[in-house]
Formats: C-alpha cells, structure tokens, sequence
C-alpha cells in the first residue's frame, strides 16, 4: 500500500498541482519563471 501511494504522489499529485502551483507563479511574484518548473521529484531525469 505504501508503495502504491508513492507511486501515485510521484505520477499524479506532483505533476497535477505543480502544474497548478506554476499557473500562479506570475502572480505571485510579479513575472513569469525565468526557467521551466519541473515536475522531476526523485531525480530522475537529470542523469
């Protein structure tokens, strides 16, 4: 069970409400981000 809820935070919750937290970003520091958030929680990606 735990397992699957890693799995589930990483795939869904992550992306889905980073993707709503970055929609928010202009307003509240006054300009769009400089770079692209990522959504990469573990790392992943960047080797």
């Amino acid at each position: 069970m735990n397992k699957l809820l890693k799995k589930a935070y990483a795939r869904f919750w992550v992306p889905v409400m980073g993707r709503f937290v970055s929609k928010l970003i202009p307003l509240f520091e006054g300009k769009p981000p400089e770079k692209q958030p990522t959504y990469d929680i573990n790392g992943d990606k960047c080797k």
